[in-house]
C-alpha cells in the first residue's frame, strides 16, 4: 500500500500556482470576453471563434490521453450528438433554446456514461477503434431514410431556435461578435474544470493507475469507476464544442459524426501537446490558422499533412511542450 500511495503522490502536480498568476489568468479570462471591440474583422474573429471550438474538443480528449492514456477515435459522436439533439428538440419538438440546451448535454453525457460503462475496460488500442465504430454507426444512423424525416438525411438538418439562450437570440448566436464572449466563456470554464480535475486526488488515481493498473488493484483502488468518470467528463466537454457550434451554425449535419471531424481535433491536440491543459487549446488555434492559409494554396491536404508530420517530428511534447521548455531556461 505504501508503494501506491508513493505511486499516488509522484503522480500530483508539485506545488500550487501562485496567487499573481491566477489573478492573470482570471484578468485573461475576463478581457477576452471583450475581443470584438479590438478586433473589427469578422473574418479573423470568425476564424478565432473556429480555433476555439476546435480547441473545446482537443482540451476534453487530451485530458482523456494525459490522465488515462486512452485515445478517443470517435471524437464526432460527441460532437454531432448533441448538435441533432438541439435541432430535433428546437426545430421537431418547439422546445425552447435554453431547454434544448441543457437537454442536449444532458443526453449527451447519459450516453458517454452508457458507452463509457462497456468501453473503458478496453486496452488503448481495442477503446480507440470501439469509440470510431460508435462514432461511424452514429453517422449511419442520421443518414438512413427512415430518420430522413426528423435528421433530414445527408443534407442534413437546419434548425429554427425559439427564444434565447443567456439573453442571445438565433440572430445574435449567428454573429461572430456576439456569439464571441459565450465561447470564450465557455472554453474558460471548461479549461479550469479540467485543470482542477488534473490537479485533484481524482486525477492523482488516474495516472497512478495509468502508471500501474495491476498494482492499484491488488492494493485495493477502484480503478473502473475514475476512469469511467473521466471518460464521461471528457465527452462532456468535446459535447460542449459540438453544442457550441451547432448554436451558431444553426445547422446539423452528418459530416459533424465523420471521423474528418474528430480527426481535426485528435491532430490539434497532437500538435500542441496533450501534456498540459493549454496544449491542445494551442495546437487548435495553431491547426486553424495553418488550414486557412494552406487552403488558399489549392494544396490543403498536403501541406497539412507535410505540417504536422514536422510539428510532431520537430516537437514530440507538442508546441506547448517546445514553448515551456523555453520559458524554464529563461
Amino acid at each position: 500500500m505504501s508503494a501506491v500511495m508513493r505511486t499516488v503522490r509522484a503522480a500530483a502536480p508539485s506545488g500550487r500556482p501562485r496567487w499573481p498568476v491566477a489573478a492573470l489568468a482570471a484578468s485573461v479570462a475576463v478581457a477576452g470576453c471583450f475581443l470584438p471591440a479590438v478586433l473589427s474583422s469578422t473574418f479573423y474573429l470568425s476564424l478565432l471563434i473556429n480555433g476555439v471550438l476546435l480547441g473545446i474538443a482537443a482540451v476534453g480528449i487530451g485530458f482523456l490521453m494525459h490522465q488515462c492514456g486512452l485515445v478517443m477515435f470517435g471524437v464526432a459522436a460527441f460532437i454531432g450528438l448533441p448538435a441533432y439533439v438541439l435541432g430535433i428538440f428546437t426545430t421537431h419538438f418547439g422546445i425552447g433554446l435554453g431547454w434544448a440546451v441543457l437537454s442536449s448535454l444532458l443526453i449527451s453525457t447519459a450516453f458517454a456514461a452508457a458507452v463509457g460503462a462497456l468501453v473503458v475496460r478496453a486496452r488503448p488500442l481495442p477503446f480507440a477503434m470501439l469509440t470510431l465504430a460508435l462514432a461511424q454507426m452514429l453517422k449511419s444512423l442520421s443518414t438512413l431514410q427512415v430518420m430522413r424525416p426528423i435528421t433530414g438525411g445527408d443534407d442534413g438538418l437546419t434548425m429554427t431556435f425559439s427564444g434565447s439562450f443567456l439573453g442571445l437570440t438565433q440572430s445574435a448566436l449567428g454573429k461572430a461578435a456576439s456569439f464571441w464572449p459565450l465561447a470564450w466563456v465557455a472554453l474558460c470554464v471548461v479549461m479550469w474544470l479540467l485543470w482542477s480535475a488534473s490537479r485533484s486526488r481524482f486525477g492523482q488515481v488516474l495516472r497512478a493507475t495509468q502508471a500501474n493498473e495491476e498494482r492499484m488493484r491488488f492494493s485495493g483502488f477502484d480503478t473502473y469507476v475514475p476512469r469511467l468518470l473521466a471518460f464521461v467528463l471528457s465527452s462532456f466537454v468535446v459535447s460542449v464544442a459540438g453544442l457550441l457550434m451547432a448554436l451558431h451554425s444553426a445547422f446539423a449535419s452528418p459530416e459533424l459524426l465523420d471521423f474528418a471531424t474528430g480527426g481535426h481535433a485528435l491532430v490539434a491536440m497532437l500538435v500542441g501537446g496533450g501534456g498540459t491543459v493549454g496544449g491542445p487549446l494551442l495546437g487548435a488555434l495553431l491547426y486553424t490558422w495553418g488550414q486557412d492559409a494552406f487552403g488558399a494554396t489549392g494544396y490543403l491536404e498536403l501541406l497539412t499533412g507535410i505540417a504536422v508530420v514536422v510539428m510532431i517530428s520537430a516537437f514530440p511534447q507538442g508546441a506547448m511542450g517546445f514553448v515551456l521548455k523555453l520559458f524554464r531556461r529563461h
